[in-house]
């Protein structure tokens, strides 16, 4: 195996293939052509390189030229693997000449390979015995530490246990590190959402969410939604700063405690930074990503220092618990930083290893707390149902005395029912005789009075009787159901001078209750009475039909003097208005009235 920062030569023990790297040296590529190899200013380097240090705000490409020898006896020839684990931000590659590989975008949005560990197979077709050329055009932005990452050539059988050690570093633990932090945020979440009052619940979830952001910043090789790196990395920033905002707040509300005044700095804080991330130029962003990252860092510092204090003023087991886990986490913390700030390339970030840890240890503490929730309210609920039974018994004496109320009710009800019956039934009749009466030109003879005397009795049987629609029997026909109905009012329609007109469906499309076509008939009696007593009308028209949705519908109109709906309603001076309005409403039907001179309308309609 050759790194790229150690030159001598390592050979496999099974083979006699060597690969031996004799030089590497940078260039910025040409301006008017970047994709040519520069002939001059070439500069020797050891790899992992950041060329930030050498050429500070430069953003475009640079290319790496690697020399190396590889030598193999003859009918022994072995392929040479390459590994690269990093190229910041996306880049090509050439064997002598040749194009190897490049990356999906080598323009913005520029692909992320910044944190992807790849390899390559070098056939020996494709190798000259003695020297041989790598190039490997980068292509970098200023602010976002723009270099080439470790480079290895060996036999397959060295090589690729060193890039399985990057993917694992690289790869493995910060995807299951995101997948863990979505999960419990996940989770978190829920149990805010539905108890709201689980203040710490809801920052944690925060929290976890900010962070799955920033790990998809070192997850993803290609830019979502079409942004460019410098847009990414202002997003990430903000999310760094947030992560160290809500990771204090859900501290301090698992503690029941708040800090108004910090909070109300938090906010502002928040403010500025996500202000300045949208609005500052890309000139601006090295000082403002490295103070807002320096503040992140002494935010969760601070967080770590002071939660022991908290958790010893409260005195809950879970909250010293989790000041444990500050404590171990302010060691990461340092480290982390320190890696971070002083660009140092030879140990891994602590934080990869240890962050679905202390997430998972911190997630058990939540549910501790939450458990410790449940069972106050269990206690609660057991004492709130002790409470209950001593309020039973109390309650008992009021509420034998409130069934009598209610019985007193029932029979002022029936009374008041009885009372609507005889308006509109007995009453109608009676209405009806006297008008027959007034309107004969001679004197009526004792059978026709007789005949009076019997239709009274006959609606005074109806009104008993109506009390329950037990064993009533509908009409077969729409028809047979209005025969009566029509009969009685057509003869009095003739001798006043009124045109009838009456329409009828051929048969039930759905056959009604017998309730529903007692309480059609009262409402219509109702309304054809109302017409002979106070209309004046010489036109009446009187439709039965069904409505699309299954509601029977009654319209009855006649071309009278009218009256002012809305007064009379609002008076109360109609019982038979209201009679109908409730028979109707008590079946869950409707009753629609217009008039106005030369047109009254009723509309009634009932579900059936």
């Amino acid at each position: 195996m050759v790194l790229a920062n150690s030159l001598p030569s390592i050979a496999n023990s099974h083979s006699s293939c060597t690969a031996q790297i004799t030089s590497i040296q940078v260039a910025k590529a040409n301006r008017e052509s970047q994709t040519q190899h520069p002939q001059t200013d070439w500069q020797t380097i050891t790899l992992p390189d950041h060329w930030h240090q050498r050429w500070p705000d430069y953003t475009g490409s640079a290319w790496y030229k690697i020399a190396w020898d590889y030598h193999c006896p003859q009918r022994q020839y072995e392929p040479i693997t390459l590994v690269i684990n990093s190229i910041n931000m996306a880049g090509e590659i050439y064997l002598n000449d040749e194009r190897l590989w490049q990356d999906k975008s080598l323009v913005e949005p520029l692909s992320r390979s910044w944190n992807m560990p790849r390899y390559w197979d070098l056939l020996p077709s494709t190798l000259k015995q003695g020297s041989n050329t790598l190039w490997i055009r980068v292509v970098g932005v200023a602010t976002q530490d723009p270099g080439l990452g470790h480079v290895i050539l060996a036999t397959p059988e060295i090589a690729i246990p060193q890039y399985e050690t990057f993917i694992y570093e690289q790869r493995v633990l910060n995807f299951f590190n995101l997948s863990f932090s979505l999960i419990l945020g996940l989770i978190a979440f829920l149990v805010w959402l539905f108890r709201r009052q689980e203040k710490a619940f809801g920052w944690f979830a925060l929290t976890s969410f900010c962070w799955v952001i920033i790990m998809s910043n070192i997850a993803i090789i290609n830019p979502p939604f079409g942004l460019n790196t410098l847009q990414i990395a202002r997003i990430n920033i903000v999310m760094i700063f947030m992560h160290a905002l809500c990771g204090c707040l859900y501290a301090w509300r698992f503690a029941h405690q708040r800090f108004p005044h910090i909070e109300r700095i938090f906010l502002i804080g928040f403010i500025v930074v996500a202000l300045s991330a949208i609005l500052l130029p890309d000139t601006a962003l090295t000082w403002f990503l490295l103070l807002t990252f320096i503040c992140a860092v002494f935010i969760n510092i601070a967080n770590c220092i002071s939660f022991p204090f908290i958790a010893y003023k409260v005195r809950q087991i879970e909250a010293y618990l989790l000041a444990s886990v500050f404590v171990f986490f302010l060691f990461i913390v340092l480290h982390d930083a320190y890696l971070i700030l002083s660009k140092s390339s030879t140990r891994a970030a602590a934080v990869a290893y240890t962050a679905p840890l202390m997430t998972l240890f911190i997630a058990i503490i939540l549910a501790l707390r939450l458990a410790k929730n449940v069972k106050k309210i269990e206690k609660f609920n057991q004492t709130l149902a002790q409470n209950i039974i001593e309020a039973r018994d109390e309650l008992a004496v009021s509420l034998n005395t409130q069934h009598q109320l209610e019985l007193e009710n029932a029979k002022l009800q029936e009374r008041l029912q009885l009372a609507h019956d005889l308006h509109d039934g007995l009453g109608g009749s009676l209405v009806r005789s006297m008008v027959t009466v007034d309107q004969s030109h001679v004197n009526l003879s004792n059978q026709q009075f007789l005949s009076m005397l019997k239709l009274l009795r006959d609606d005074l049987r109806q009104v008993i009787d109506s009390g329950s629609s037990t064993g009533a029997k509908v009409p077969d026909t729409p028809l047979l159901w209005g025969a009566p109905l029509r009969y009685r009012f057509s003869q009095l329609f003739d001798e006043l001078d009124i045109a009838s007109k009456w329409s009828f469906p051929e048969s039930w499309q759905i056959q009604p209750s017998p309730l529903i076509c007692l309480t059609l008939l009262r409402v219509a009696e109702e309304a054809l009475t109302n017409i002979l007593k106070h209309s004046q009308a010489n036109s009446v028209r009187f439709i039965l039909s069904f409505s699309n949705d299954a509601k029977l519908i009654l319209e009855i109109e006649d071309n009278g003097i009218g009256f002012n709906v809305e007064a009379v309603q609002t008076a109360g001076m109609s019982v038979g208005l209201r009679s109908m309005q409730t028979r109707l409403e008590r079946l869950g039907g409707t009753l629609i009235i217009y008039s106005k001179i030369g047109k009254t309308a009723i509309k009634a309609s009932l579900p059936i």
